[in-house]
């Protein structure tokens, strides 16, 4: 591995300056402000193909909108034959406005509510994945009063030896999501009981972070042998099944990552070897990049606002961002390269502890190398930042949102603007503004 595996695809420097899709981030700052959100259209289109050719003729790719969701994105992604999968009516209607059909959406979620339901009842999505034996009997009910049959999926939890953080593994004892193997059974015979439910498949997402292409095989070859179990219950053609997603990214320059035509090449081998195709019929073999569309077509821009000696005897740098835009480094002590646009890469360095501009400890980078001329002005890069970032962002320190710019051939698209004080006051009122209801 090596840097350029984590910038995005079209990053350039010329006299120790940034571009992306040909546009300077100098320019990008002095016009839109900092942070800012900026993304490598040409990178995703990249990924886009690359998963599709990954996939042909065995399946299609699923887009985890988790990850990161607005319009444009949803936009691009429609153009292509991919699906997303979206786990609430947030980032259904996000999907909707940008053009992604019903046919291509798939409902995921541990615990889906009225409204989810009804995303599957009016027909907002085409396929709903079961989590839960008693879900069975909400969509079935709910089905039933407006005479609709729904196609749905059984998520299965099932160990296949991943290894990573423990917040990022979906499947295991602990683990919230999905039917333990012992209750596949009668979650099968439960949907094969009600009329109006038609299953599809299965699916089953290991968790975050896989870096062998043999682990989609795997989990391919569990699926199939459970469909095998009970082939009569799975009425359709093709059976549908779900790999789930979890591809690793790489944050760091040393980080291994994982190509899409390996994943495709196990995924095939897995088919073959196992004689799938004799042994259940047609199948539609489904994979969910989320993760791996996104995280480094995506670059977060900060403006370095303090430097200062810490008690210890190092170095502190504050952004002029923090958690609120990349809750990661919190959340998951997730690491992070940091580029300083217009410094010499042959500039003595000085280790530094960088923090963000919260009323927190707020870590971002616990130590980094970093030129000993940074000063506050100066602008900073933290590329492989396109994943949970803006997803997962909030308002604490009532702050508002930073932009999301989409870079291409030496143009600024602003898909979501800088959210505006105005709008962060939106819908909260004083006490004597607040209607008084007795109940």
């Amino acid at each position: 591995m090596a840097l350029r595996d984590v910038l995005p695809l079209t990053w350039t420097q010329t006299d120790h300056r940034a571009r992306i899709g040909g546009v300077p981030l100098q320019a990008i700052a002095e016009r839109f402000g900092t942070p800012a959100y900026l993304f490598d259209m040409a990178h995703i289109e990249a990924r886009l193909d690359q998963f599709s050719r990954a996939m042909e003729g065995i399946g299609v790719p699923v887009y985890a909108t988790k990850a990161f969701l607005c319009p444009a994105l949803a936009e691009m992604i429609s153009t292509r034959n991919w699906w997303v999968d979206v786990v609430s009516v947030g980032e259904a209607a996000l999907a909707q406005r940008g053009g992604v059909p019903a046919s291509r959406t798939l409902l995921h979620g541990n615990l889906k509510t009225a409204a989810e339901i009804d995303l599957a009842v009016s027909g907002q999505v085409a396929i709903t994945v079961i989590d839960s034996l008693g879900e069975i009997d909400q969509l079935a009910w709910a089905g039933e009063s407006v005479g609709r049959t729904l196609d749905v999926m059984i998520r299965l939890n099932e160990q296949v030896g991943l290894d990573t953080n423990r917040k990022v593994l979906t499947t295991g004892d602990k683990s919230k999501f999905g039917m333990a193997p012992d209750a596949l059974d009668q979650a099968i015979n439960q949907v094969s009981d009600c009329p109006n439910l038609r299953l599809r498949g299965l699916h089953l997402h290991a968790g975050s972070h896989i870096t062998e292409p043999q682990m989609y095989g795997r989990i391919l070859t569990r699926l199939g042998e459970a469909v095998m179990r009970r082939r009569s219950a799975f009425a359709t053609e093709p059976v549908l099944l779900d790999v789930g997603g979890g591809m690793a990214s790489p944050y760091l320059r040393t980080d291994p990552t994982i190509s899409p035509d390996r994943i495709g090449q196990a995924l095939r081998s897995a088919l073959h070897t196992q004689d799938l195709l004799k042994r259940i019929g047609p199948v539609q073999v489904m994979i969910e990049p989320g993760r791996a569309l996104v995280a480094n077509a995506g670059v977060l821009l900060y403006e370095v606002g303090v430097r200062k000696s810490l008690p210890d005897g190092g170095e502190m740098l504050a952004l002029d961002g923090g958690m609120t835009d990349n809750p990661r480094p919190a959340l998951y002590d997730s690491r992070y390269e940091l580029l300083v646009d217009g410094k010499s890469g042959s500039e003595t360095t000085l280790p530094f502890r960088v923090f963000g501009r919260m009323c927190e400890t707020d870590v971002l980078l616990e130590e980094v190398a970093l030129p000993s001329t940074i000063a506050p002005g100066d602008l900073v890069a933290m590329p492989a930042a396109g994943a949970y970032t803006f997803a997962m962002s909030s308002r604490y320190n009532a702050l508002p949102r930073p932009p999301i710019l989409f870079v291409k051939d030496g143009e600024v698209r602003e898909v979501v603007r800088r959210e505006t004080l105005k709008e962060v006051l939106a819908g909260q009122k004083t006490l004597r503004e607040a209607k008084r209801i007795v109940l």
